[in-house]
This record gives C-alpha cells, structure tokens and sequence, in this order.
C-alpha cells in the first residue's frame, strides 16, 4: 500500500522512520529514568520531579508534533531536579531532533549543535610539557636555583647532600 504524503509535510515518507525516532528518544528517557533512580546522591524529591518530567516528556513523544510549552515546563522540571539528568538528554541527538521546539523556546541547544559552532577547542589542545633539556629545580646547582628576581630558593624539601 503506497504513502500518502502532503506536499506540505518536508517529514520520511517511509512509516519505520518515525517508529524509529520514538524508539530512539524512549530509549534515552529510559536511560535518564534508570540514571535517576539508581543514582545514590539524588534526594526523593529529586527523583520525584525527574520520574514526573519524565512522564511528561515520555507522553509527548508519541505525539505528531510535540507542544512546546509543556515539553520546555518538563525539561525545566527535569534540570531543577539534577542537571546532569538533562545534560545527558542534550547529548541524544534523537531526543534534541525531537524537542527541538521546546529546547529552543528555552535557549538550548543539543551538545552536538554547540560542538558544530566552535571550530576547535582551547581545551583540546595540549599543555606544554617542560624542557626536556632543562632537569628539574630540585636537581639544579645552586646559583641555577633562582626565581624570576634572581633571589635563591628555599633548599628542596628531603635531604640532599648538595647543601
């Protein structure tokens, strides 16, 4: 039987792909679902409002088009609860594809998206090491044993027989 699609309608004309999407994003809010309440530092009233924002999100998905309000009011409920519950929610591309209209409506992003905008990271880059042909101050000699004035240094802690 062929699909009948809209014109109007840019979504998959093949039925497993929607079917496929709400496997996916009911399969991340069953991960924050289990996050949520194996987690030993999170309070019961914590896990009271992340298991209801969960609900919440969990009736939107089967949803066709997903209200933004009350998504955007059960993400809002599910970060009060524990940020780290929504972190790992915004790291699901099939979650942030879904909600996108409420993530928007709350100035989100997914990290995906905010990893796209930056071109590199300060972070990612390594941290120069010293110079291999320089030994450490402790191993130094002593009129080599100077801080930036030229002061000497307090003698290396242990006992040394260089002093």
């Amino acid at each position: 039987m062929p699909v009948m699609t809209s014109s109007l309608t840019p979504r998959a004309t093949l039925p497993g792909a929607v079917a496929d999407r709400d496997t996916r994003v009911r399969e991340a809010l069953r991960k924050v679902r289990i996050l949520a309440n194996r987690t030993p530092h999170i309070t019961k009233a914590a896990r009271r409002e992340a298991n209801r924002a969960i609900d919440v999100l969990e009736r939107q998905v089967t949803l066709n088009r997903v209200n933004a309000t009350g998504a955007s009011q059960a993400i809002e409920l599910l970060n009060r609860a524990h940020a780290s519950l929504t972190f790992s929610l915004l790291r699901d591309p099939g979650f942030v594809d879904r909600f996108s209209p409420a993530l928007r409506l709350l100035g989100l992003r997914g990290i995906g998206q905010r990893l796209d905008e930056v071109s590199h990271s300060v972070m990612a880059e390594p941290i120069p090491g010293p110079d291999p042909d320089r030994g450490h101050r402790d191993e130094l000699p002593p009129e080599e044993r100077v801080d930036q004035f030229g002061n000497p240094l307090p003698p290396p802690p242990g006992y040394y027989s260089g002093y």
